[in-house]
């Protein structure tokens, strides 16, 4: 179950790639529902539902006990009364032994914005402006505040760099951070403190970066979280070293611990995918806001086992190149991989064939949706059981290679339709000649690198 779909996306992937579910969905906006609606009936997708029920509506509803309910965005962002709404709906309708995914802006990273944003909702309050204009309006008098040199600024110059990076953020995401009056950041502890109400344990943070955190850290700061024995207070601690802003959280209703045999047999079972082409591998990224530098001799023959197609960690254990390295060293370089976004979990072999026919569906529901605009710049996994980044021209390419047409006349046609023209070096390209010439370099490039990854992903 989802509690606040939005537009319904991530239910209709997860709904595709996982046929044997039974998914839930709802959004108090009916707009975003009916398009959720429109893409699972597109799709042909009967194992979905979605309503533009209130938290107090989906209360009352008739629905099964969950396995997994997710609340992206929301938690943080509604007032007390809903809060207190959404910590029943988890107590009633979460199985014993189901799993919460909550996101939440999380203090004290957001400590020295909320007086600008307090102060930018009053500014704009009152008046007959939409929200985007209240947005742009609120930034405006921002800069104008800081351009006189308040103190506020000067003595918090973090503003000043925040207030940079959001310049080029959607109107509308800084319209839902900054300028809604019920949004109230919130401690670690105090979520922990809500959902203990609802019988649910917080397990793990849902950021596989966070279990990087020791290459931040100094010695004398890893030993202070080291002495602290309650793992709230160790994670809200952490919070305040790293000046966490955001969280993702994993909690649970009756956590049981492993043993450290029963994970390993447990993770042996999982697979794994290649989420690039091998040779664009970087053997030097940043993690954890560090340059971390991978070591090939672990793993260079990893990826190229990988590139043969998804494996589990049995599987690559057996490979005759990584026979020598230990289970924790592989383990380390699959999350690193994965953290990079490289890699990614994959679904189970079984039951392969009713996933790819589902997502065939959806997916060419999406295809279809490419030729009018670039509203969804996503495409479902049968692999990985995700979404797969692809852009509204690559989205077209695929659709003229998957119906067999030369993809040049076929895209040009669609754009000389809608009045759009391409760009190139920053500069639009007026003739037809020149856009084609652009389109036939793109499928070029599309066939030769773009195609194999997605065939290897199961998109064709």
């Amino acid at each position: 179950c989802e509690l606040g779909c939005g537009q319904g996306f991530t239910t209709n992937i997860l709904a595709a790639t996982n046929p044997q579910g039974e998914f839930w969905g709802m959004d108090f906006n009916p707009t975003h529902i009916v398009e959720a609606q429109r893409l699972a009936d597109a799709a042909q997708l009967k194992n979905i539902r979605f309503s533009d029920h209130s938290f107090v509506e989906f209360l009352e509803t008739d629905t099964p006990a969950f396995d997994f309910i997710a609340l992206h965005g929301v938690y943080s962002w509604v007032g007390d009364e809903n809060r207190q709404t959404i910590i029943e709906l988890l107590r009633r309708k979460l199985k014993v032994g189901g799993a919460v995914y909550i996101s939440y802006n999380a203090l004290p990273g957001w400590s020295s914005l909320l007086p600008l944003r307090e102060l930018m909702i009053q500014y704009t309050g009152g008046g007959n402006d939409s929200t985007l204009q209240k947005v742009e309006k609120g930034f405006a008098f921002a800069h104008q505040l800081q351009g006189l040199k308040a103190r506020y600024f000067l003595e918090n110059p973090t503003v000043k760099h925040d207030l940079a990076e959001l310049q080029g953020d959607s109107r509308n995401y800084l319209a839902h951070e900054y300028f809604n009056s019920d949004s109230r950041p919130l401690y670690h502890s105090e979520v922990v403190q809500h959902l203990d109400a609802a019988k649910l344990s917080f397990a793990t943070s849902a950021d596989i970066d966070d279990q990087f955190y020791n290459l931040k850290l100094d010695q004398a700061q890893l030993k202070l979280l080291e002495d602290i024995s309650d793992p709230t207070l160790r994670e809200t601690i952490r919070d305040f070293l790293f000046n966490s802003r955001f969280r993702r959280d994993l909690f649970i209703k009756g956590p049981v611990k492993l043993t450290g045999l029963e994970q390993i047999e447990l993770l042996s079972k999982f697979r794994f995918a290649l989420m690039v082409q091998p040779e664009d591998i970087e053997y030097e990224i940043e993690l954890i806001d560090r340059q971390i530098k991978l070591d090939e001799t672990i793993y260079k023959p990893l990826i190229e086992a990988l590139a043969d197609g998804p494996q589990t960690l049995r599987e690559l254990m057996k490979k005759p190149a990584l026979t020598a390295i230990d289970f924790s060293s592989i383990c380390q370089a699959l999350k690193i991989l994965i953290t990079d976004y490289s890699v990614a979990p994959a679904l189970p072999e079984a039951k392969s064939d009713a996933r790819k026919q589902s997502v065939e569906k959806l997916n060419a529901a999406i295809l279809k949706r490419a030729r009018f605009g670039a509203d969804t710049q996503v495409l479902a996994s049968p692999i990985t059981g995700s979404g797969v980044d692809i852009s509204r021209s690559e989205q077209l390419f695929l659709l003229a290679h998957m119906r067999g047409v030369d993809p040049v006349p076929f895209i040009w046609t669609i754009l000389q339709v809608q009045g759009e023209k391409l760009l190139k070096d920053g500069q639009v390209l007026e003739s037809p000649e020149a856009n084609q010439a652009e389109l036939k370099r793109q499928a070029k490039h599309f066939t030769d690198v773009r195609l194999p990854l997605l065939q290897r992903l199961g998109l064709v």
